[in-house]
């Protein structure tokens, strides 16, 4: 094992937030929504938009908004409980090793990787649309630019996530408020919005997957912005309010301007509109904070996984991405079809983390293991002695991730988060009272920034 020496922007990647470093509810209120509200959101109402009525948009948004707000506010409440981000918090269900590799696969990839890349291409389709005659503005060359300017935000830490989400979060709800009464005054008023039909079709189940999958992988790594907050109720209250105030009111908003405006692509809807050139700006400002939470996170994972310091992982992560952004704005231009196929299989696939995560903490600990403290349950003591792998996660989320993938009816992150919540808890009453040893392999945690 060897240890790190702590940097100004490491952010106490691997160890507990101590006190003096905690923000209270509105801080978190704020970075919560500001952070994960993003342009990705817009062009998700957009895909919504383009295949159901208001009223079925409507049903299948607060439907996906609930099951997003339960996920979010138990991962929040225990990364506030523990002081850890989600990959050091995965030590406990799923063992360090299994922790390491299950964050790298479903978190570096997904969410480092995965969304900031979808972040960086569509500012790369913004760019485009200011300027599409430009060379430097073409999807894929503004792809690259765009996402090295997001990677020098993270470099820095939460405290930029802080600072640029006062900023952020007046402009995104003022540009979808304009959005909306232009597109209502210009276009027949509500009455058109109730009425008007989509371009093509897409049923409530997939709707409902592609709102949870837009959204789920910010909810699993909540605790990586709630484990900074002072008590754990601030956690739970920042993450529901910044849900039914923010997040629906943006994908409402986009979906009766898509449908009234015509195109899926909402800043050309907005361009029709003649909102201009403040309006794309805003939006690139609402990419910029989206994709730092998103490489940030995924900077964590990296960190948890391969010793490295926080600070120059989110460099190799955010290069990879970035490289990613620019091959999709080369091959696919501004086609939404990428990102389509990228929230549903996200939606179908970690909502099983989030089940085995919950059973562990919530029920396995107090009840079968006995830690009745929540302040103990995720807690890493230095010189104590913690496992490499725990039988239980691992299988868990395996039976959850399969649900989630193949059961052909339901919706997918429902199916995948029951089973996974459900197959835990058996499964390690039923090892308990067999006396079957479910974690395996034992490793001295020493504390700091060890590995």
């Amino acid at each position: 094992m060897t240890e790190q020496k702590r940097t100004t922007f490491d952010d106490y990647s691997l160890e507990e937030v101590p006190s003096s470093e905690r923000y209270g509810l509105y801080n978190l209120f704020l970075t919560l929504s500001a952070a994960f509200g993003a342009i990705a959101v817009l062009f998700a109402g957009g895909v919504l938009g383009g295949g159901l009525s208001f009223t079925n948009a409507l049903i299948a948004i607060m439907a996906g908004n609930i099951i997003l707000s339960v996920i979010g506010a138990l991962t929040g409440v225990i990364g506030a409980y523990s002081g850890l981000s989600t990959y050091v918090g995965w030590r406990f269900p799923f063992g360090r090793i299994a922790g390491k590799i299950l964050g790298f696969a479903l978190i570096t990839v997904t969410t480092g990787i995965g969304w900031f890349a979808v972040e960086s291409w569509f500012f790369g389709v913004v760019m485009n649309e200011i300027d599409p005659t430009n060379p430097l503005f073409s999807v894929w060359v503004a792809a690259l630019w765009g996402g090295a300017l997001m990677i020098l935000s993270t470099y820095i830490g939460y405290k930029a996530l802080s600072f640029l989400s006062y900023f952020i979060l007046p402009q995104h709800v003022w540009l979808i408020a304009v959005g909306l009464i232009l597109a209502v005054s210009l276009h027949g008023g509500w009455g058109a919005v109730w009425s008007a039909q989509p371009s093509s079709s897409m049923s409530m189940a997939d709707a409902i997957t592609a709102v949870v999958g837009l959204y789920i992988a910010g909810s699993l790594i909540a605790p990586d912005i709630t484990r900074f907050a002072r008590k754990p109720s601030n956690a739970v209250v920042a993450w529901v309010l910044h849900m039914f105030i923010f997040y629906p009111f943006l994908l409402i908003g986009a979906v009766a301007i898509v449908l009234l405006a015509g195109s899926v692509i909402i800043t050309e809807d907005m361009l029709k509109l003649g909102m201009g050139f403040g309006v794309l700006l805003i939006i690139i400002l609402g990419q910029w904070i989206i994709n730092t939470v998103n490489l940030y996170s995924g900077s964590l994972s990296f960190t948890n996984a391969i010793p490295i310091r926080r600070d120059y992982s989110s460099i190799i992560v955010g290069i990879i991405g970035t490289l990613l952004a620019a091959y999709w704005g080369y091959s696919a231009g501004a086609s939404l079809q990428p990102f389509e196929n990228f929230i549903t299989l996200l939606g179908s696939l970690l909502p099983a983390a989030g089940g085995s995560v919950f059973a562990d903490f919530f029920v396995v600990k107090p009840y079968i293991e006995g830690v009745k403290n929540a302040y103990e349950r995720y807690k890493l003591i230095p010189g104590k002695e913690y496992a490499d792998l725990n039988l239980v996660g691992v299988i868990s989320f395996i039976l959850g991730s399969l649900a989630g993938l193949f059961l052909n009816f339901g919706i997918a992150a429902i199916n995948a988060l029951a089973v996974a919540f459900i197959a835990h808890i058996v499964i390690a009453a039923i090892f308990k009272s067999a006396g079957v040893k479910y974690e395996l392999g034992k490793y001295l945690y020493k504390g700091g920034l060890e590995k």
